[in-house]
Formats: structure tokens, sequence, C-alpha cells
């Protein structure tokens, strides 16, 4: 299972994986020509944008970029901050009122948000039947009775 989990890292772990852009008054430049153009940029007005067009600093919409990826097999959840108190996310302030994520095959829960937006951690998958991810779970997302769908 750890190459699958390699593939999903590999898939959901970089901005460029994500296929993040940036809508600069209408024109459309990859993360990686914005990076190097900033200069450029600083007084223009712009946001970051997934490939369907929804917004990159909206962890739902990560999420819903994991279930495009995997149809039928993703399902999102999330929970309100004040239902979830224990959570290292709420405790931590790191998303403000809540935070959604993804998980695949009832096994894996993928949060690109986490590291690609809030810059909090490298780990973005983790395997729900590994102890010691499972105990990285329950810390920063509390218990799994606290999600609910989305």
């Amino acid at each position: 299972m750890q190459a699958f989990i390699q593939e999903l890292d590999a898939q959901f772990g970089t901005d460029q994986a994500m296929g993040v852009y940036f809508d600069v008054e209408g024109m459309k430049v990859s993360a990686a020509d914005f990076d190097a153009r900033a200069d450029e940029f600083q007084d223009k007005e712009y946001f970051s944008c997934l490939p369907d067009g929804s917004s990159a600093t909206c962890c739902t919409n990560y999420a819903v970029q994991v279930r495009n990826a995997y149809p039928g097999r993703v399902q999102i959840v999330g929970f309100h901050n004040e239902n979830n108190p224990t959570s290292r996310v709420a405790i931590e302030g790191i998303h403000p009122g809540g935070h959604d994520f993804a998980i695949l095959d009832d096994r894996y829960l993928i949060d690109p948000w986490i590291k690609l937006v809030a810059a909090d951690t490298d780990q973005i998958i983790y395997d729900l039947q590994d102890p010691d991810d499972a105990a990285k779970v329950a810390i920063n997302y509390g218990p799994a009775s606290c999600w609910e769908p989305v």
C-alpha cells in the first residue's frame, strides 16, 4: 500500500500536480509561471484557481478535485470547529470555522489543502488502517464521529 500512498501524494501533493493556476485579470497563468513572474503581477488583481475554475483557497474545492479523480470512490467529509473542539485544526485555528477533506475507499484521508494552502504539514495522505496514521488523524482532524458528509 505504500506505493499507492506515494502515487496519491504525487497526484495531489503540489500545486502543479493539482493543476493550480492563477487568473491574473483574465489571463490564465500557471503556478510555476506566476512564481517566476511575481514582480510583474504584484500590482494586478489575481486569484488562484483549480482546474475546474473553483477557488484554490477553499478546502472543499480540493476535496472535490480528489473526488473528480476517483469517481464513486470518494466521500467528502468535514466538521465545524465548534463541533470538533479537540481537533488540532480547531485548537490552532488552522482553518477558521471548520474544515473539509476527502476520504478515498473508506480508507485514505486525503487533504491537499492542509499543505498547499495552510502550509501546516507535508503529510496529505493518511491510511486510516495504519495505527500511526490513525493516531495522527485523531490529533489533527479529531474523532471521525465529529465528521459529517459535505
